[in-house]
This record gives C-alpha cells, sequence and structure tokens, in this order.
C-alpha cells in the first residue's frame, strides 16, 4: 500500500511539473496525447508508466488508460521490489483501444535465516563489501541478479564469506553459522617427589617453586615434565593436561641416585605395542622400566601387524630415559592393489572405515573382502563392498551424487513424510515432522501426510550442499459421517453456537403472548474463518395481530461445551382482518450463553433490550373523528372521553393513559417504549433430527407494554403478565 502511494505522489508530481512547464532533460522525447486510445497494464499492478524516456514525467501507475498519437513509443515500467521493464509500443489508426502488456520480474532477494544459530544476532552483513546493516531477525536484502559475495562478521567468530548466484534464482534464504574463536584452555600440573626440594622444569623450563608444587595455568594439550636432584641425573615424563582439570605427576628420584640402576620410559604410538627389554615382557606401553642395571641392553616393541622395532639402549647409573618407536606397517606377500577414483574433486577415501586420503587414491592392501566408502559435504555417500585378489588390481569409479539439506516442518507437528513416494527419516530414525534428512540434488516430491488433515504435497528444487525448507500449514480434513450426525444431533435454534453453513433448523412452538410461532434459521458461515452467523425468517401470531420477523445470530466464542454470542430480531406486524391501521415494529438486539452436555442438552441465557412502535388507534382527523373503523372500545371510549371532557359509564381513561403513558391526542398516535429483558431456554435432543424446547422470558418490575393487555388485543390477558413461555418443536436438517 505504501508503494503505490508512493508512486501517485511521484505522478501526481510530475504532472503539477507538466502542468507548470517543469524543466526537464533536453534530449527527452516525451509522449503527447493524442486521438488514439491505449491501454497499458503488468502484473503486479500499481507500476508507475513511462512513455518516451525515463526523465520524462510518469503520465501514470498501471492499469493505465490514455491516448497516444500514432507511432512508436518506449513504454518503461518501474514498481518497488521489482525490475524496470522496457518495451516499445507501436500505436496505429485504429479506432479500437490498443493495449500493452508486460510481466514485471521481482528484483532478487537475499534472506539471512537467524534461527539456525542465534549468534548471528548483531553481526554486520556486507553484500560485495557493501554494508547492509546489523541482523536483529530474519533479513531480506534486495540486490542485482548475478553473483554476489555475502560477508558475515562479529567480534569474537570467524568472518563467514559465501558467494551466490541470484542469475536463475530470484530468492534465496541462508541458514548461516558463525564459528565461535577457539580460545585458549588451562589445567593444573601437582608435581610431587619421592626427595624433597628437587628442581622443577616444564617444557625445559625452570619452575620457581621445588617439589612439591603446583604448576597453574597451563595450556592444555601435551607437555614434558622434568625434576632434578644432584647428584643424581633428571627424571622426566610426559602428561596430558586437561582443561579446567588437575594432574598429578610423581617423580621417583630415589633409585636414580643409586649407583646401580637407571629407568627408561618407552613410548610408541602402534596399537596394542608391547615392551621388551632383553627379551624380557615388560607390558604394553607407554611404560616406565624401573630398576635397569647400568650397562648395554636391548629394548624391542611389538604390535600386530606391525615389523617390530628395536634399538640398543644404555642405561647410566641413576640416569632416566626417554624411547620411542615408531613402527613400520608389517609388509604382507598376500595383497593386491586398490584404486579409488572419482569425477569429484576431494572426497575422501575410507578403506575398512579408516580414512586413506583424498581421490584418487591408489593402495596394496591385504586380499579378501573390504568396504569402500567415499564421502565429501554436499554429496551422498558412496558405498561399495570390493574383493582384492593377489597381484591384481581392483579399480573403483565413486558415483557422488549431489544432495542438500532438506528440513520439513509442519504445522501441527507429527506428520508423515515421503520423499519422491518413499517413507522419510532422519539420522536417528524420526520418521515425523520436525525432520532434517540429506536428498538427491534435482526436483524432489514432498509429501506430508497426518491423519484429520488433507495431504500436503510441494515440488522442491534441491541444491547440492544448499538447505531447503518445506512448512506448510496443514488444512483440516472434512468431517466423518459420524462427526456429521454428531453435529446434526448437536444444532440448536436459541443457543449461541450459530449453525454451520449448510445446515438448517425448522422452529413450531406455542405459547404466551404469541399463541402460534414458526420459524426457519439457516446457517450462512463464517467471516475471516473466526465469526460464524446465521439468519432466521419466522412468522408469529396473537389472533389479532401477526407479524413477520427477520433475525441473525453471531457466534463470538467456542470453547466447549461454553459458547458465547450476539443475536438481533425485527419484527413487524398489524391487524389482519380491519382496516383500522393499528401496526407495530419491534426490534431487539442483546447476547447470549449456552452449555452443552454430550449433543443432548443446550442451556442457553438471553439478556436483551427490545424496542417497539405500536399504533393502538385508527387515525384521528382533524374533526376529531376515526379515518378507518376502530376495532377496539378503548380507542372508541377514549375518543368520547377526549371529545367530551366526560369518561363513558365503566370507562376510566386514566388506567389506560398509564398503561401507553401518552394521553390527549398523543393517545391516538404511536407508542414508542423500550425494556430490559430475560430468557432462559432449554433444547432436548430427542431425536437425530427432532428435539424439543422451553422458553421463559420476561421483564420482571418493569414497565408493560400495552399491546400485550385486553385494553387494546382482546385475546390478551387484563394487564401484561411480564413472564412469558412457549413450548415447541425443532426440526434440524
Amino acid at each position: 500500500m505504501r508503494a503505490r502511494l508512493l508512486i501517485a505522489l511521484v505522478v501526481g508530481f510530475g504532472f503539477v511539473c507538466s502542468g507548470m512547464g517543469g524543466v526537464r532533460a533536453a534530449h527527452a522525447e516525451c509522449a503527447k496525447p493524442g486521438k488514439y486510445k491505449v491501454k497499458i497494464d503488468s502484473l503486479p499492478q500499481g507500476a508507475a508508466v513511462y512513455i518516451g524516456d525515463r526523465s520524462c514525467p510518469p503520465v501514470g501507475v498501471t492499469p493505465y488508460s490514455g491516448t497516444l498519437a500514432a507511432g512508436t513509443f518506449t513504454v518503461i515500467l518501474e514498481a518497488p521490489g521489482f525490475e524496470a521493464a522496457t518495451r516499445p509500443f507501436k500505436v496505429g489508426k485504429l479506432r479500437t483501444e490498443q493495449s500493452l502488456f508486460m510481466q514485471l520480474s521481482r528484483r532478487p532477494t537475499v534472506e539471512i535465516r537467524s534461527d539456525a544459530d542465534r549468534n548471528l544476532v548483531g553481526a554486520t552483513v556486507s553484500i560485495d563489501g557493501q554494508p547492509q546493516g546489523a541482523i536483529q531477525g530474519p533479513m531480506t536484502i534486495q540486490t542485482t541478479a548475478g553473483r554476489h559475495l555475502i560477508e558475515i562478521r562479529k567480534e569474537g567468530f570467524e568472518p563467514l564469506s559465501q558467494w551466490v548466484d541470484l542469475s536463475t534464482t530470484p530468492a534465496l534464504a541462508l541458514t548461516p553459522t558463525l564459528k565461535e574463536i577457539a580460545k585458549a584452555k588451562y589445567g593444573t600440573i601437582v608435581v610431587e617427589a619421592d626427595v624433597q626440594d628437587a628442581e622443577v622444569y616444564i617444557d625445559g623450563n625452570k619452575h620457581p617453586d621445588n617439589t612439591p608444587t603446583v604448576i597453574a595455568n597451563v595450556v592444555e594439550g601435551v607437555h614434558v615434565i622434568e625434576v632434578k636432584k644432584a647428584p643424581g641425573p633428571p627424571w622426566r615424563q610426559t602428561v596430558n593436561v586437561t582443561a579446567n582439570q588437575q594432574t598429578k605427576v610423581r617423580a621417583e628420584l630415589a633409585p636414580l641416585l643409586n649407583a646401580g640402576v637407571g629407568v627408561v620410559r618407552v613410548l610408541s604410538d602402534a596399537p596394542g605395542a608391547r615392551a621388551f627389554i632383553d627379551g624380557t615382557d615388560m607390558g604394553p606401553v607407554p611404560v616406565d622400566i624401573k630398576d635397569v642395571k647400568a650397562g648395554e641392553h636391548l629394548l624391542q616393541v611389538k604390535a600386530p601387524g606391525f615389523q617390530t622395532g628395536e634399538k640398543p639402549v644404555t642405561i647410566a647409573a641413576g640416569g632416566s630415559q626417554i624411547m620411542k618407536f615408531d613402527l613400520n606397517v608389517e609388509v604382507a606377500t598376500d595383497v593386491g592393489t586398490l584404486k579409488v577414483v572419482s569425477s569429484v574433486p576431494d572426497a575422501e577415501v575410507y578403506i575398512d572405515g579408516a580414512l586413506a586420503g583424498k581421490v584418487p587414491q591408489e593402495k596394496k592392501i591385504a586380499a579378501g573382502d573390504h568396504p569402500i566408502t567415499v564421502r565429501l559435504e554436499g554429496y551422498k555417500a558412496f558405498e561399495q563392498k570390493v574383493t582384492i585378489e593377489v597381484g591384481k588390481t581392483v579399480t573403483v569409479q565413486a558415483e557422488l551424487k549431489a544432495v542438500g539439506r532438506l528440513k520439513v516442518i509442519s504445522t501441527p507437528a507429527g506428520a508423515s513424510v515421503l520423499v519422491n513416494g518413499v517413507p522419510a527419516h532422519d539420522e536417528g530414525g524420526n520418521d515425523k515432522t520436525p525432520l532434517t534428512l540429506d536428498a538427491d540434488a534435482g526436483e524432489t516430491v514432498v509429501r506430508i501426510e497426518l491423519p484429520g488433515f488433507m495431504p500436503y504435497q510441494e515440488t522442491v528444487n534441491i541444491e547440492g550442499g544448499k538447505p531447503a525448507l518445506v512448512n506448510p500449514q496443514l488444512v483440516i480434513a472434512g468431517r466423518s459421517d459420524s462427526e456429521k450426525l454428531e453435529e446434526q444431533k448437536g444444532l440448536s435454534s436459541f443457543g449461541a453456537k450459530a449453525l454451520p453453513r449448510g445446515r438448517s433448523t425448522v422452529d413450531v412452538d406455542i405459547g404466551y403472548p404469541y399463541y402460534l410461532n414458526g420459524r426457519i434459521t439457516v446457517g450462512a458461515g463464517n467471516i475471516a474463518h473466526k465469526l460464524a452467523f446465521d439468519a432466521t425468517v419466522g412468522l408469529r401470531t396473537m389472533g389479532s395481530r401477526s407479524e413477520l420477523g427477520l433475525g441473525g445470530r453471531a457466534t463470538v466464542a467456542d470453547y466447549y461445551p461454553f459458547s458465547a454470542g450476539l443475536f438481533t430480531n425485527f419484527w413487524y406486524g398489524s391487524a389482519l382482518f380491519d382496516n383500522s391501521a393499528r401496526n407495530g415494529l419491534t426490534f431487539e438486539v442483546g447476547a447470549l450463553a449456552s452449555l452443552t452436555a454430550l449433543s443432548n442438552v443446550t442451556i442457553t441465557g438471553r439478556a436483551y433490550l427490545q424496542t417497539w412502535s405500536d399504533r393502538h388507534c385508527p387515525t384521528l382527523q382533524s374533526d376529531n373523528t376515526f379515518k378507518e373503523t376502530s376495532p377496539t372500545d378503548t380507542c372508541s371510549k377514549y375518543l368520547e372521553y377526549f371529545k367530551s371532557g366526560t369518561a363513558p359509564a365503566g370507562f376510566d381513561p386514566q388506567a389506560v393513559e398509564g398503561i401507553t403513558g401518552e394521553k390527549g391526542k398523543a393517545f391516538f398516535g404511536r407508542e414508542n417504549g423500550a425494556r430490559f429483558m430475560l430468557s432462559v431456554v432449554a433444547e432436548i435432543s430427542l431425536r437425530q433430527q427432532w428435539s424439543a424446547f422451553l422458553m421463559v422470558e420476561g421483564a420482571p418490575l418493569q414497565n408493560e407494554r400495552a399491546l400485550y393487555t385486553n385494553a387494546f388485543n382482546g385475546a390478551m390477558f387484563k394487564s401484561d403478565a411480564l413472564i412469558y413461555g412457549r413450548l415447541g418443536l425443532t426440526y434440524k436438517f
């Protein structure tokens, strides 16, 4: 709406400038009105129309109708959020209206969603180096077609850069995540020794305090601790420090101070390695071999699948050494060659579950069966089992299919998902929405099903390595036959819940002051899916007067078993069998509330304002005679009293004046009145299509209505009873 207002202002300003002889570019040839009718329209409508040149003022907005001279003109359309469109328009010498239609292309947009990573809030965004502001929620940026560089920056996080191509995609949604800059983590080392006051070194640097001591703020990772006590050699040990934890080290220097023995620590990265000294098994590595006699010894490290490592070692009296063995893989004679290639570069190859490197990959492996897996982010993993034969080469061509990350959400949740007709589930085995899964690139048909709701189906174009979202609002399915029968049984003519569209009720009852009543109520539907309403036509009679009525009812709240609503009625009637001109209007408006029990009983309370305008006597002419005949003695007797000033025998003029509230000549005019009414209605469902109802209503402690007295209506009691009742049947269909 704002965009159309802005265009209208621009157009108006252009016309003002044109009318005042405003200045425009000298080279622009602006179109002038002619004698041939033209019409220019667009999709969407509301675009500014320029004819001739962009520097010319706009002539209007689409749909535009005007006149032009014969010739060829350049038509330019512009609308906010859309690319400007230009097209030549040839106007011929025709008598009929000539038309031009142009469809505008929406400007490409990039949406950056922050719901995937809350760290995005507060981050700044730039496109091709131009700042676009800070992210506070979902952010939509308009740009141009082509490739663009998106950059997101936030203090404490690594900058994020991504190229996007909007050449063929008018709208692109990004769900980036920021990676926090890693901060150093620290732990503590407690160093003790079996001798007092020994010097402590960490990674070759002397610690200020001697044993026992605590080394604080040590960076997480592997460190070398040395403990020295003259005259013995240093004691060394590698320790692995864990952040926010304490690591204890105890140096055993006493044995090193003895002249005859030393210590050697054996390390190796081969799995399952064991250490041997002079042929004696000393256990799994790493291991500290203590009390080794001074002199020459042979160290060995053995591990399954590796060649045995051997090193001579010289142990000094009281000395300590660290020996590390890097074992070579054992060469096997029963091997073949495996070659893995792929058209997708940088894919990683896994052989027997272990990473072997990136494609292309060629290795000699043992003969037999081996599982091969090739993985790359954005592609579906390739898996194949191969059989290697001795001395032969097996080549595996890994065909990687691009996949995107498909996220399926539904409202309500818990729906089943089928992707290209196959039931889908995520990596955790969940098969109900919301779920996230990998899907092959290309057009993918996603179908969402949930009992009680209409199935939803959408075709999504999946792009490799990019996320795609399907997020429908499921529509409630039609009701079952049993639900329809239950609805019919619970229909109410007088309750606060309006009839649904397509449902109707017919009511017939007897009562007082109207002896016979009949009406038809028809469901009219809903407004904005919230406000339900229906309409009523009725006919009622009290013998001497019959009335035709129209009514309406609207439901404003429906929380089973409670409902609330508003209603109104309008009635008009007259005497049927005389020409006295007696008639009346009745208008009612009020509120009602209902309680329903198991669709069988509905109890409704109503409060409403009743207003009326009644004529009880024929029209009084200027000569104080009735224009029409009078069917009531009251009017005739009061006319006699009005003309003579003397009441007829047995007639009390003050009494009838008290009923209408009018006297003198005004007595023969219209009686206008209003009062507040209360009523209670009980509706009981007898069968599927039939209900009985009882209504009690009245205006306690308020003035009586003259129409409901025998002074003007012989079928009534002497005075208004103020309490009324009705008993009847309802047919529901």
